[in-house]
């Protein structure tokens, strides 16, 4: 495996990691989900949260030049299956317990309808439907326009657009990864690494300050969740909003990409395993965002308050990473659970 892609999935994997820590520092430990403050004064949250999903969005447009090259018919149909089909899926099961009431009273334009709801007004499975619609956005700016330097305009048009349009349909997500997923793109259009790995070590000390200033800047109004992305309503604002999030992301994302390299270096157990997770991030994604969904059900039927642990976050993290990866071996041996869970065809 070259080095370059060995370290793009020891990121991927560690990105994962994060992901699953970050949902379990905020679902497994305690009941008060409304207070998105309890969450922020947590600097390990905010760490997580000011760049893990913005630098997973970039990995995924720097892939995704590869894949362009293909006519945009057969492209379509690939990231469809690949993504589209995992999608419907995922959502299907978080929902699966509260559409058997329906289905046994026979209500299955309702059950259609609250899945349609799901899927597109809801947060469940944001990720996944916005790296379908960057990838179609993507691949249609780069075949209406030929020329390389056109296609950039585009994508800055597309960009300035969005500022613009309403944050209705959870289209602030979506619009706020736009940006991340063009980078990654361009880099590998232009032969760019998307780390540049620095010997000096000056360099990364620098970073790491920046990056902790960065982490310390980030608070409750920052987070793309809470505060949207249209500028109409507050032009000055939201603007400075959007972009403050933007270079906190960039930050600490080209300064995480910066230990990732050193760590690919090293031949270890760990980083072997978590290179694998790397590979599975589709799969890890979806079943931790229904796990959670279970585990809050759960937890507010059971009336269950516990104090914020990172113990307990951890090992929840550990030992969910574990049986993920277990049981992505036993699905991925049969045709059916590969293609609808892992999305797979072959």
């Amino acid at each position: 495996m070259k080095e370059r892609n060995t370290t793009l999935d020891l990121a991927k994997g560690i990105l994962i990691i994060l992901v699953v820590l970050g949902h379990a520092i905020q679902y497994s430990g305690n009941g008060n989900w409304e207070d998105s403050q309890l969450f922020f004064d947590d600097i390990v949250f905010r760490a997580i949260y000011s760049f893990h999903m913005p630098l997973f969005m970039m990995i995924s447009g720097y892939l995704f030049y590869s894949s362009n090259k293909k006519d945009f018919k057969p492209l379509m149909i690939s990231k469809l299956r690949a993504i589209g089909i995992p999608l419907l899926v995922f959502t299907l099961l978080m929902n699966v317990v509260w559409y058997i009431p329906l289905l046994i009273n026979g209500k299955v334009l309702e059950i259609f309808r609250q899945y349609l709801d799901t899927l597109v007004f809801k947060m469940n499975m944001w990720f996944l439907l916005s790296l379908l619609l960057n990838m179609v956005a993507v691949a249609v700016i780069t075949r209406v326009f030929k020329r390389i330097r056109a296609q950039y305009i585009g994508m800055c048009i597309l960009f300035m657009i969005s500022f613009f349009i309403p944050d209705g349909l959870i289209l602030a997500v979506h619009k706020f990864m736009f940006p991340f997923f063009c980078i990654g793109y361009v880099l590998n259009q232009n032969q760019i690494p998307l780390f540049t790995y620095s010997q000096r070590t000056i360099c990364l000390v620098i970073l790491t300050v920046l990056s902790l200033g960065a982490i310390w800047w980030f608070d409750k109004e920052t987070s793309i969740y809470t505060t949207g992305f249209c500028i109409l309503k507050d032009f000055k604002g939201q603007l400075q909003i959007d972009f403050k999030r933007m270079i906190i992301a960039l930050i600490v994302s080209y300064t995480f990409m910066q230990y990732v390299s050193r760590l690919s270096r090293y031949n270890t157990f760990i980083a072997h395993q978590t290179i694998r997770l790397g590979g599975m991030t589709l799969f890890i994604y979806g079943m931790n965002m229904v796990f959670n969904l279970y585990t809050r059900f759960l937890v507010d039927r059971l009336s269950l308050h516990y104090e914020p642990s990172y113990l307990r976050a951890i090992f929840v993290t550990i030992l969910f990473l574990f049986v993920c990866h277990y049981l992505y071996q036993i699905l991925n041996q049969n045709r059916i659970a590969r293609a609808a869970l892992l999305g797979k065809f072959y």
